[in-house]
């Protein structure tokens, strides 16, 4: 007789009722229309099983990571810092150069100074690096060291830039509140999935996300002036993307925010701020709120709503911020070098050559001198101007190879507003900065960034702070050069170029000028986002994108659900009309299952696809194969004599050992599938995974428990079976 039989059923009673609440959410924001459940159980049970692309729609992408320019980077930071090492520890000048992606070479004026070429040196690149005599070009004894990475170090970069790049997408994703994303790597490849994209909704959740976070900053900042501090938070509310429900405990809610924002309310509820990214509505209380005073109810106002939709078109600004490379660098500008012989400066010089032309598009300016008297002066630096950045990129690449910079130098470019013409309004127009070809300090090194109006101005401005390494390569970069000008170079374009006045250290600004398509707030908004997850290892480039429909979504759901039912079905009659009471029982482990997968995948928050919907059909196949053993079993038992208690006993210790094994083999299946599959093999792998760890539980488990209770009865003589 087996024991405990009660306190087992108490147990899984329990289990069903945790399952049955852990699935509801999920259940609930599936259905269409959805289903308002109480908000106990939406508080409690937040963790939600999603619909993969398949099944609801949305956005399929794949972007390949230009892993060799991570490798790049990483050995352009160590020349960097090799020549510090060098210049600090051993008052020795010397030129580090990168050769190819796994090489550099440090070259010294005076071959003796090779000997100052310590550990405590080249610390820095040892760990990356082997230092190796050449078998050709200069060497040593020509005051040449070679460094050369090893294969098995730049497999490794490779495989962490990917791995770095898919952090920080997944971040910026999460960033724009974008719902229940699925992004994986597949070998160099990143493919990111946005299921549901192809509803605005997500724009206008993602755009009231941002404003809720600026609206709690503000509210926190300005009690943190009156010598408090308060914890406030927000909440999505229901059938509406564009509100959310702000919660300030111990607090009347409602009277804080107007107190706050008092001088910026239009119309008694209208909330206009250039700190909070969109206009935003005191909207009525509903049942919850109104009895509820830490809490009131807000939302972005129509014309904020209408302004999200109108810029939402393909969701291009999302792309934008999942593409963006951010990668945030530093280089000193040089408009004093003279250019080769010509004895001035490298734009002078080709436009004294007449190189620069009427009808090029092109305009020439001679800009004002800028300096300080305790550093360096440059007098008549000359910028040039075009309305594309393409029409200087093409003037340059077109220039005979004489006239090409040297290797330490650069062309960079960045958008400036201008006013053209006498009267005309400004226009944003690109121009050009001779910058330092490796850059001073890098993104890398950034810790935080946060955007914050100029005292002055009010015009919004991110302020960053770097850590210990990068305060100390920019106050030696500062230190060195006060009076000359810094280009702060974000993907590729200068967003900044100000002076050093002084030796700078831990943290700077960066003060945002003409954003083509976007408004200085947004540009600050976004930069701050992206400099916050950090700055990608290297650039992404999108090798495939597809969009699948709402239509085909809901058509997926519809068939696989079908499916689903048509199959369990088929079952159940099946183990009813053949087994009986023992089929009633079978059953109920059957729905029992289903409900542990969908309760499991829901606390995983993993996705269900259509082939998952495949493996849970599967599964349902699985299960009733474990109880159809045990039946015959025990129906062989019976036949043999035993009696029904005895039958029972040794149908379920007989059958365990085939169904494990049988349950094992799949497993490994599974696992592998899991493992080198990917997108719908994988959801396929995951559901199968879970099935066979329910289904022995189920299938053994708890239908034992009803034939133990039916062992236990007095007079127990006959199993229907």
């Amino acid at each position: 007789m087996r024991r405990f039989l009660k306190l087992k059923a108490v147990a899984l009673t329990a289990l069903v009722v945790w399952a049955i609440l852990v699935v509801l959410p999920s259940i609930a924001a599936i259905v269409p229309g959805g289903i308002a459940l109480p908000a106990w159980i939406t508080d409690t049970f937040t963790s939600k099983f999603q619909l993969g692309l398949d099944l609801q729609g949305g956005l399929h992408l794949e972007y390949s990571v230009a892993v060799d320019e991570a490798v790049q980077k990483k050995l352009d930071q160590v020349a960097s810092e090799l020549e510090a090492g060098f210049r600090t520890k051993k008052d020795v000048e010397v030129k580090v150069t990168r050769e190819g992606v796994d090489t550099l070479r440090i070259t010294f004026a005076d071959p003796a100074d090779v000997a100052t070429a310590t550990p405590d040196v080249l610390g820095v690149a040892l760990d990356l690096l082997e230092r190796r005599e050449p078998e050709t070009g200069p060497k040593e004894a020509d005051g040449v060291i070679t460094l050369r990475m090893p294969e098995a170090k730049i497999t490794e970069l490779r495989k962490s830039s990917v791995e770095t790049a898919l952090d920080t997408v997944r971040s910026r994703v999460d960033a724009m509140g974008v719902a229940e994303p699925n992004i994986y790597p597949k070998n160099r490849q990143l493919v990111v999935e946005l299921p549901g994209l192809s509803d605005t909704a997500t724009e206008v959740r993602a755009a009231a996300k941002d404003a809720a976070r600026g609206l709690i900053e503000v509210l926190q900042e300005a009690l943190r002036a009156e010598g408090s501090t308060v914890q406030a938070a927000d909440h999505e509310v229901r059938g509406d993307p564009g509100a959310f429900k702000l919660t300030v405990p111990d607090q009347d809610a409602e009277a804080l925010v107007r107190r706050v924002f008092a001088d910026k309310l239009v119309g008694g509820n209208l909330i206009v701020d250039d700190r909070i990214t969109a206009e935003l509505m005191l909207l009525d209380a509903n049942a919850e709120t109104a009895a509820d005073r830490s809490s009131v109810m807000l939302g972005l106002s129509e014309d904020a709503r209408a302004a999200v939709l109108d810029d939402a078109g393909d969701f291009r600004r999302l792309l934008k911020i999942i593409e963006r490379q951010a990668v945030l660098s530093m280089y000193l500008v040089d408009d004093e070098t003279p250019f080769r012989d010509t004895g001035k400066p490298y734009l002078q010089a080709l436009y004294e050559a007449n190189l620069v032309q009427r009808g090029m598009g092109i305009s020439v300016n001679r800009l004002q001198e800028y300096g300080k008297e305790a550093g360096v002066t440059v007098k008549d630096p000359y910028a040039y101007y075009a309305k594309e950045r393409g029409t200087l990129e093409g003037f340059f690449r077109s220039l005979p190879p004489e006239w090409r910079l040297p290797a330490d130098l650069k062309v960079a470019y960045g958008p400036v507003t201008v006013q053209t013409r006498r009267g005309a309004e400004p226009e944003v127009v690109w121009r050009t900065y001779i910058i330092k070809s490796r850059a001073g300090v890098t993104g890398e090194h950034v810790v935080s960034a946060s955007v914050q109006p100029d005292p002055q101005t009010q015009v919004p401005q991110v302020n960053v702070k770097l850590d210990r390494i990068g305060a100390n390569l920019m106050e030696e970069l500062s230190g060195a050069n006060v009076g000359r000008r810094m280009a702060i170079v974000l993907d590729d374009a200068v967003r900044s170029d100000p002076v050093f006045n002084e030796r700078i250290g831990q943290s700077f600004v960066i003060t945002l000028g003409a954003t083509p398509g976007q408004t200085v707030r947004e540009a600050a908004n976004d930069l701050t986002k992206v400099l916050k997850s950090g700055s990608l290892p290297a650039r992404l480039e999108k090798e495939f994108e597809i969009r699948v429909g709402a239509d085909l979504g809901e058509d997926s759901v519809t068939r696989g659900a079908q499916a689903f039912l048509y199959g369990l079905g088929a079952v159940i009659l099946f183990m009813i009309i053949y087994y009986r009471t023992s089929g009633f029982i079978a059953v109920f482990a059957l729905v029992l299952n289903m409900l542990l997968i969908l309760a499991a995948m829901a606390l995983f928050k993993a996705t269900l696809t259509l082939p998952g919907i495949a493996g849970i059909v599967l599964t349902i196949g699985m299960a009733v194969d474990a109880n159809v053993i045990i039946f015959e079993r025990i129906r062989d038992y019976l036949r043999d004599g035993h009696t029904p208690r005895a039958a029972i006993e040794s149908g379920y210790d007989r059958a365990f050992t085939t169904i494990l094994d049988a349950q094992l083999t799949t497993a490994i299946a599974g696992i592998v599938l899991f493992q080198y599959g990917s997108g719908p093999i994988r959801g396929f792998a995951v559901t199968l995974l879970i099935g066979i760890a329910t289904s022995i539980f189920t299938g053994v488990m708890c239908t034992r428990l009803f034939f133990d209770f039916q062992a236990n009865r007095r007079g127990f003589d006959r199993v229907s079976i």
